[in-house]
């Protein structure tokens, strides 16, 4: 008999959500890392009945599943210091997950486990949050929280599930209806690369600074509002950034992530979440005055997508800063509101590499580029009437 089943021919067709895995009914799918650590779907035809449900709910491919219209957008930030200082920007994450255990709801996101996976958890008290908290610049595995979710939901609980578009899309696919007591947050995505990927980083980062690291953090305010983080065993913490990490270093060039990314549709068919979250990168000083803040302490931009998103803001307006701006201020430095990364020419070699030599060659391939990136900082440091006075020079010593 025929099988009908989810098949995925190209990788760039498949964003790694599990939805499919979520639908099957008979535990014939499961997600399966390859040699880059991302994951797929993998059926055992022997267990597999054919329902097709793992097709069905599918919606990388679907067009047209955003929401639509113009957002509301404003620049924010908690008004409680720690909560800021606890977070990668302005801290609304925590302030509406605050407002969603209030109601005896339950909060979905993604958390570090012991072996540096990150995988998607269900927290219930404030208590249990801050391994939700902050950035995370690799791929989560959301695991059996789509059905953990519906369950909830079932049962009259109000879910908050934050996560990549992609992710929030497969969870709407997956449920197959809305509900009103559901918030969805997506979060302004660039790419994500493999947690194989991630674990060779930072193997690599413990040998060269001496620690055996228990904790990472991609955004460290400790170091201000920025891209820079830090690992840490407890005792001994050091920077993790683009300057001391490959892995950081190729992921804000869009060098490290899975195929799907740079095939990415989401940012142009409309947004996922009742609401989006961010960073407002190049905030206007103005606005920043207006929120009564500083620019080191982060300014969170949130894109309000729907009336519950509205409704969910307005049960948080005592608690945050808002201004209103525009989506195009935002757009200025968030460019994947507008299109799906790029793919550098240099990926595919680094990946081949990868897969033959393993880390070794994701090593040499940063060495390499961040030696041609050092050059072209520091002559952009150079005056333009130096370079042309240099160029002079230069042309009659050649010419002698």
């Amino acid at each position: 008999m025929m099988k009908n089943y989810i098949q995925i021919e190209d990788p760039k067709d498949c964003c790694g959500c599990g939805a499919c895995a979520s639908a099957c009914p008979c535990g014939a799918l499961t997600m399966k890392e390859d040699d880059l650590g991302f994951t797929y779907p993998s059926v055992d035809e022997a267990l597999c009945v054919g329902c097709g449900k793992c097709s069905a709910v599918c919606v990388f491919g679907k067009r047209g599943v955003g929401e639509g219209g113009a957002p509301q957008v404003y620049a924010a930030c908690t008004k409680d210091k720690d909560t800021l200082a606890a977070s990668s920007s302005g801290g609304l994450f925590t302030e509406l997950a605050a407002a969603v255990f209030a109601e005896g709801g339950v909060v979905f996101g993604a958390a570090f486990g012991e072996d540096f996976a990150l995988r998607h958890i269900c927290v219930e008290s404030e208590d249990d949050l801050a391994p939700l908290r902050g950035s995370k610049y690799v791929q989560s595995d959301t695991g059996d929280t789509f059905r953990a979710a519906r369950e909830f939901l079932g049962g009259g609980r109000t879910v908050f599930y934050t996560g990549t578009p992609c992710q929030i899309a497969g969870l709407k696919s997956f449920l197959g209806k809305e509900y009103d007591h559901l918030l969805t947050a997506d979060l302004i995505c660039h790419g994500v690369p493999s947690v194989k990927m991630l674990r060779d980083d930072i193997s690599y980062m413990a040998g060269r600074k001496k620690i055996t690291p228990s904790e990472v953090k991609f955004r460290d305010k400790q170091y201000g509002w920025g891209v820079v983080g830090s690992l840490s065993d407890g005792k001994t913490k050091v920077k993790y950034s683009e300057v001391t990490s490959p892995y950081y270093f190729c992921f804000l060039g869009g060098e490290d992530y899975r195929d799907s990314c740079y095939n990415c549709r989401f940012p142009t068919e409309g947004r996922q979440g009742d609401i989006t979250l961010g960073d407002y990168w190049g905030v206007p000083r103005e606005t920043v005055s207006a929120l009564g803040a500083t620019e080191d302490g982060g300014v969170s931009c949130i894109l309000v997508n729907t009336e519950k998103g509205k409704r969910w803001l307005e049960r948080i307006a005592a608690r945050v800063s808002l201004v209103p701006t525009d989506r195009a201020s935002v757009e200025k430095r968030n460019k994947q509101l507008t299109r799906a990364s790029a793919m550098p020419p240099s990926r595919d070699a680094l990946f081949a590499a990868y897969r033959k030599e393993g880390y070794p060659a994701f090593l040499r391939g940063y060495k390499k580029q961040y030696k041609k990136r050092v050059v072209v900082f520091v002559k952009s440091l150079i005056p333009k009437k130096v370079k042309r006075a240099l160029a002079r020079m230069y042309g009659k010593i050649k010419g002698k």
